[in-house]
């Protein structure tokens, strides 16, 4: 193992999304989002029983990459699931486990117009204020429930960071996976996971707003705590970790949310300069390891070593280093 000081994980390489068929994703991330299949074909049916399961693995898997202007980060991975674990049902910001995909979007009431007029349920869009430090911050959102209970949160922030896709294409509307979004009960145990992998809260707040309650269905008076963990010289795509203290109810949705077995968003995936220290280090900050670290090669992750770790708040992610 490396003795490198650096981050052994700097972000979300990708977004796992279980799909019943490809084609409804393809029509709204493609169609209408501007993402691209980067590459596609099957996981054989031995590396899939590792990464996911022996349910998952009873036959190859379809999987396709999608990526936004070539992006490095903030991917997307559609795994086909042929017998999910459970029915696809959108999740509600109250329920514990892996909620929405966030992007980034330059106009958000024309994005609210696009898809609606393409037939997807959106929710009105909403602008709120968050405290940072000393300032206070103006986001707008909205979501669309997209396809087999896959929510996205699109996002215009008043001052936008730097984005791969932005980047390489300053007139795309739309960005890479700007955030993956975890409603985590044990939130320092969920920070101190990412920590032992060299990630940090950029910022943790918290906060109220009528506006946030509005885009997000929550009782008036809801207080939130969010933070968003990243690596220095990271990609796009970053962790979000919301927790509402006082959750009046929410459903637990982690038994379901299962990489290659679940509908919807079901995990991450993150790229390591060093897989066995990463997954040294995720053990040692409270992570189950479900699959010890091996070689395969697959339309997801090319030729690598991959594992799989189980956070402290339940996430599958998916660890693993390429082979160059």
């Amino acid at each position: 193992m490396s003795t490198d000081p650096a981050p052994l994980v700097t972000g979300i390489t990708a977004a796992l999304i279980g799909v019943t068929e490809f084609r409804p994703h393809l029509d709204l991330l493609c169609g209408e989002l501007g993402f691209e299949v980067a590459a596609e074909g099957v996981v054989k049916a031995a590396d899939a029983a590792r990464l996911w399961g022996a349910e998952a693995g009873r036959r190859d898997v379809e999987a396709m990459m999608l990526t936004a202007a070539g992006a490095s980060t903030g991917r997307i991975h559609l795994v086909k699931v042929d017998d999910p674990v459970a029915p696809a049902e959108h999740p509600h910001t109250l329920d514990i486990g892996l909620a929405a995909i966030d992007i980034y979007t330059k106009d958000l009431h024309a994005t609210h117009a696009q898809l609606t007029e393409a037939g997807y349920p959106c929710g009105t869009p909403s602008t709120f204020e968050v405290p940072v430090g000393d300032i206070t911050v103006s986001v707008t959102e909205g979501f669309c429930f997209g396809p087999d209970g896959t929510d996205l949160v699109f996002v215009q922030p008043a001052s936008a960071r730097a984005t791969a896709a932005w980047d390489a294409d300053p007139e795309r509307p739309y960005t890479e996976v700007s955030s993956v979004v975890c409603h985590a009960p044990d939130f320092e145990a969920e920070l101190g996971f990412w920590a032992a992998l060299g990630m940090a809260a950029g910022y943790d707040v918290h906060f109220g707003s009528p506006g946030f309650e509005k885009m997000a269905d929550l009782p008036s008076g809801t207080r939130a705590r969010m933070a968003f963990v990243a690596g220095a010289g990271g990609g796009t795509a970053r962790v979000e970790l919301l927790q509402v203290p006082d959750n009046p109810g929410g459903v637990d949705r982690r038994a379901v949310q299962r990489p290659g077995r679940g509908l919807g968003h079901t995990g991450w995936s993150a790229v390591t300069r060093d897989l066995d220290a990463a997954v040294a280090a995720a053990e040692s900050a409270g992570g189950r390891v479900q699959c010890r670290p091996f070689a395969a090669t697959t339309p997801l992750h090319g030729d690598a070593r991959l594992a799989v770790v189980d956070s402290p708040n339940g996430v599958g992610v998916e660890l693993w280093q390429p082979n160059r």
